[in-house]
Parts: structure tokens; sequence; C-alpha cells
């Protein structure tokens, strides 16, 4: 992917794009293909933050998350966990571009059963429905005369949208992380938590990182190299493991439960219900993370989708995305 086309892909996930409301859901395949319309073949690597390291680590839930939720993710034990670090835009894209930073999860649930989760650096989603996703991707796709999308159409499709650089804005607005180990990552989708209680609670996370949020000087953007980000971490784990804490978010009436792309207010109740601990980060590119869409229907008892449309199309498109790369070539 050239750098002018990673540009464009992290500029179109910074966007919060409607579409008519009685447009047609897009199939898992049409997603890959408006991705692919952009970027090219999607053969051997990720549609979305592409550019990743492997690491490992537990689990382990608090009092009060076994409360909120009867999963055993929350249980209290020590869970092991594959993890995936990784920075948005294409497979070369620089550790210290303004682009959302990823932290995808898989939790090895005792029994046999694994929980999957894939958050970002960034407190919402670029789009408030496939359809918009899926619209704006396609819109960008380049003219094979120029090399290069319409950019009257591209500027008339954001013009006719009043929720346009949500995320574009969140992020021109924060420096990037000095590490994939200090900065927080959100779900950005609503949940439905069933606690011990019996009730069920919609809510929203983030993990926090333990060490303090720290960002990017001015300087450091210029001087770094582009890809500092995986070395960093090394050293880091090498010398202690890095830990996040798994903050639950619960909304207030008025919060929209179905739109990722408008963030709760910052005084939401919130209730941290267990802690991630980061002990090895694979050695170079590749590993176990590899071959895991870090996304999955099946949810274990007590954690629950919400009516989020985004949340409900997003598993089907990443196991077709998985299959692609995992497919002999």
């Amino acid at each position: 992917m050239s750098p002018r086309t990673a540009q464009v892909v992290v500029l179109l996930l910074g966007l919060g794009v409607a579409v008519p409301a009685d447009a047609q859901a897009p199939t898992p395949t049409q997603v890959i293909e408006a991705f692919e319309g952009v970027q090219g073949p999607i053969r051997t690597h990720r549609p979305s933050h592409p550019k990743g390291t492997c690491a490992s680590g537990f689990f382990e839930g608090t009092a009060e998350g076994a409360r909120l939720s009867v999963s055993p993710t929350f249980g209290g034990q020590r869970i092991p966990t594959i993890i995936r670090f990784a920075v948005g835009g294409g497979p070369a894209a620089a550790d210290t571009s303004r682009s959302t930073r990823g932290l995808s999860i898989r939790f090895q649930v005792p029994g046999g059963t694994s929980w999957d989760m894939a958050n970002i650096s960034v407190p919402i989603f670029g789009a408030p429905t496939p359809e918009a996703l899926v619209e704006g991707l396609r819109v960008r796709r380049p003219d094979p005369a120029t090399g290069r999308p319409d950019q009257a159409a591209v500027d008339a499709f954001i013009a006719a949208n009043p929720k346009t650089t949500l995320q574009g804005r969140w992020l021109a607005a924060n420096a990037p992380p000095a590490s994939w180990a200090t900065t927080p990552y959100w779900g950005v989708n609503t949940f439905r938590f069933r606690g011990a209680d019996g009730e069920v609670r919609p809510a929203r996370w983030v993990f926090e990182p333990v060490a303090g949020t720290q960002r990017l000087s001015e300087e450091q953007m210029r001087s770094l190299p582009a890809d500092f980000l995986a070395d960093e971490l090394r050293g880091r784990v090498a010398q202690a493991p890095a830990t996040f804490d798994m903050v639950l978010i619960f909304p207030q009436a008025g919060d929209d439960l179905n739109d990722p792309t408008t963030a709760w207010p910052d005084d939401r109740p919130r209730a941290t219900v267990g802690r991630l601990t980061v002990t090895e980060v694979a050695a170079g590119p590749g590993g176990a993370c590899d071959r895991i869409s870090f996304l999955a229907l099946a949810n274990p008892p007590g954690v629950e989708f919400s009516d989020d449309p985004t949340l409900r199309a997003r598993p089907a498109p990443y196991a077709v995305s998985l299959s692609k790369r995992t497919r002999p070539q």
C-alpha cells in the first residue's frame, strides 16, 4: 500500500459518515471488497491495523467484575491471553503517525472456550453504521485512469454528512502514544453484562494503562524511527510486565447505546472489573496472534452483544479477511 493510500484509509476511518436510512446492509464480502477497492488485494495482511506485534500474558478479574458479570472471565482466576498490539494505517505505517493503535485480546477461558475482542486507542469508531463505512470506502476508490479518487465526489460525500471528522479530530488533538503500554484502549461498542444478581447492564469498556498515559512530543514525532514501538515494548516488558485495568463505563439517560461515533461523557459511572498483564512480547514478526481475527460472534456467558449495528456487522468480515490471509497462495 502506498503512503497516500494508507493515509486515505486512516482519514476514512476518522469519518463518522451517514448514508440513507434505507441503504441495504453490506454483506461481509462486500465489506472486504470495499477495503480492497482502496488498498488493493488483501492476501497477506489485515485490512485494519495490519502492522502489529504478538504478545501474551494473563487477565485476572476483580470481585466487582464477578458481581457485574457471570462470565468466568471475571471469576478471579488467572486467564491466559493471546495479545496483539497494532498500528492503524497500512502495513508500513509509521509508529509516529497520528492514527489509531490497537489492542486485541483472546481470553482463553477455562472449559475450552475463548473470548476475542478488538480495542482501539480512540474512544469512538470511524463510522456510525456498516453502510457508512462501506460507502465511504467506495467513494474513495481510485480511478484507474488517474490512480486517485474523485476528489469532488469525496468532498460532496463528506459535506452531505454532519457526523464527519469526529475520530479524525480526536487524533489531531492528541499526540501519538509514546508506547503501546501507555495509551488507553477503548472497546467503542456497547455490550450487555449479565450480573450475578440477574440484572443486565449496558456498558462500554476501556483498558487503562497502569503506567499512565504518555504521548510523544513534537520532537519525538520527528526524530523517532518508524518502527520503534515493538522494540520499546520488548524492552519495557523485559524489565517488568505491562499492565492495564479493564474498566466498565455505564451510560446514563440520553446516552446513545448504538452509535459508536458518539463518546459518552467522562463523568459516567465506572467500575474496574479486572487487570490485563502483558508478560511476553514476540521476538520478531509473527506469532500466535497472526491466525486470530480477534472478533467473534461467540461471547462467554454474561457478556452479550448490544443492538449496535456496527458491532453486529464486524465479526463476519473479520472472518472473511482471516480466510483470505491464511489461504494457501
